[in-house]
């Protein structure tokens, strides 16, 4: 029936929104009413869809409705790679885009025909920074901020303390600047031919992009949309005669089934994905709930502990999201990881950034995946105490020690530390710091002395440079990984299953707290317990699948 069904409906120009946003946790039942919004799809199921629309028979052309994306270049490098394989596999490409910056751009030079409207205008803004300095502020309120770094370029405690950076550690981000700028120079050039300086311009018009090549043809977003089916969009008269025919997500979905059905159901190796998103927390109490954009100890503590028991999972990948934070729940952490990695196979894919902590977690692993744009590094600890007395002194507030005891000023905001507790927090620095460098060391095989001199004090790189150098495994497309993990399991087939968090209620009025203040609504006085209590749900339950992801199917 299947086969039959396939015959009539299979189709060979499938056309595809790229979302504006990823989703990295799913909304709880109370959240989705509450909040109306759309969801947006997970990047892996996005990520697998191309893959399976790559595999259709027959399948001539995919046309791509390009919104302004907000995500990192990972998930942008990951898209571009995956509409690559569709063009080296003789899949014509077309990309309509009627606005946005950079990311935008490029998801639109790999496709093969770009289209716009003649009256759409671009706002590329090339890799640079312009980070705030509140060392002056802090001065003239009388705030004091003492920082305690492994190294040169560990500068955190800079933002507080200058009005510039240090000249190494500024020497290290325009080095970083300047190697993102050669990859995007690199992907402009190898598929659409366009220099880099054309988009030194803050706004670039589409007659402009039109004349240097960059853009096929002009066209208006419907025409692109209603009239995909027909040569270069055009429907000359009601009597044109399509030149494809729709691959609709329902033809789609029929081809999938078909090709992976099965007479006997069998039982496939199951790869979990766990996305590791946002800052380390200092926590250690008891609550296991996920925060969305932050990883709590024991929340990941209990996803790796019941994975490292269930039979069904063949291997994991951390999907790496993290600047960093705490390093006693980073290392907290990597023996957690280390734990699970002696029962079953766990890599890291760095999305966007694994610097600090996120690398720390990272090296607990048996591989380190990345991509050329990912954000690693930051080896090393930095320790920061606000000193207040200044401020207090303009203010009349004065503070008495009374049975303070060695080392006590350390936990007091009011007063210089004495020389013994100076001496002991850089001691304490370089503890935390030889912890982490045995860390790598021990994962990358390296010697202390050439981190320390090349790689560490708290330096970052692009994932590109830092790959060169041995400390990451690849620079390599999500998917890639997933089929190399495949066949390492030696299996035909896997199960691929993204492990989101979930984002409650809790989160939702978190995330709601400063503008319901700014109302005067009182938080304190609203009934919480008033609401529909979330469910606790079992971790390894997939409940969500958006609409894209579903209309692509996994």
């Amino acid at each position: 029936m299947r086969i039959l069904l396939w015959t009539i409906r299979k189709g060979n120009h499938f056309y595809l929104e790229i979302p504006s946003s990823f989703s990295y946790d799913k909304k709880s039942f109370l959240v989705r009413l509450l909040v109306s919004k759309e969801d947006s799809p997970f990047l892996v199921d996005f990520l697998l869809g191309l893959k399976a629309l790559s595999m259709v028979p027959g399948l001539r052309k995919v046309s791509f409705q390009i919104s302004n994306p907000e995500y990192g270049f990972g998930e942008i490098w990951n898209i571009c790679q995956a509409i690559q394989v569709l063009n080296d596999k003789g899949i014509q490409t077309a990309g309509f885009c009627l606005g946005g910056g950079t990311k935008a751009l490029l998801l639109l030079s790999f496709c093969k025909y770009r289209y716009t409207s003649s009256a759409a205008e671009f706002f590329p803004v090339l890799p640079s920074a312009e980070p705030y300095f509140f060392g002056g502020a802090a001065k003239k309120y009388g705030v004091g901020v003492e920082a305690y770094a492994s190294g040169e370029f560990k500068a955190f405690g800079e933002t507080f303390q200058r009005t510039s950076f240090s000249a190494p550690a500024k020497k290290n981000i325009e080095s970083l600047l300047s190697d993102q700028k050669e990859l995007l120079e690199l992907g402009f050039r190898k598929t659409s031919g366009l220099d880099l300086k054309a988009l030194e311009e803050p706004i670039i018009g589409a007659e402009k992009l039109k004349d240097l090549g960059f853009i096929t043809e002009f066209l208006e977003e419907d025409e692109f949309e209603e009239n995909y089916l027909f040569k270069n969009y055009k429907k000359e008269s009601e009597d044109t005669k399509p030149e494809y025919k729709k691959l609709t997500p329902g033809g789609f979905r029929l081809y999938n089934k078909k090709k992976n059905f099965s007479i006997l159901s069998r039982s496939l190796p199951t790869v979990v994905i766990i996305p590791v998103q946002g800052n380390i927390l200092p926590d250690l109490g008891r609550e296991e709930d996920f925060r969305s954009r932050q990883v709590s100890f024991r929340y990941y503590q209990e996803i790796f502990k019941e994975i490292k028991e269930d039979p069904k999972v063949s291997a994991v990948i951390l999907e790496m999201n993290s600047p960093g934070g705490s390093a006693l729940v980073s290392e907290l952490l990597y023996r957690e990881i280390k734990k699970l990695s002696e029962k079953k196979p766990v890599l890291t894919y760095v999305l966007n950034v694994a610097a600090s902590g996120g690398y720390y977690l990272a090296c607990g692993t048996k591989e380190i995946h990345g991509t050329p744009y990912s954000v690693v590094g930051s080896i090393g600890a930095v320790m920061l105490r606000f000193e207040l007395k200044k401020l207090y002194d303009k203010f009349g507030i004065k503070k008495e020690r009374i049975g303070f005891y060695p080392h006590r000023d350390i936990l007091s905001e009011y007063g210089k530390l004495s020389p013994k507790s100076e001496q002991f927090l850089k001691k304490e620095v370089l503890r935390s710091r030889d912890v982490f460098y045995s860390r790598v060391t021990e994962a990358r095989k390296k010697t202390f002395h050439e981190l320390e001199s090349k790689w560490g004090e708290g330096r970052v790189f692009l994932g590109d440079r830092f790959q060169k150098a041995g400390f990451l495994d690849s620079c390599s497309s999500l998917l890639d990984i997933l089929q190399k993990l495949k066949t390492d399991l030696g299996a035909k087939k896997i199960d691929v299953q993204y492990l989101p968090g979930t984002y409650s209620w809790k989160d939702l009025v978190q995330d709601l707290k400063p503008g319901l203040q700014m109302t005067g609504f009182n938080l304190r006085s609203f009934p919480l317990s008033l609401l529909w209590k979330d469910r606790k749900e079992d971790p390894r339950e997939i409940l969500y699948l958006s609409e894209i992801a579903t209309e692509l199917s996994k």
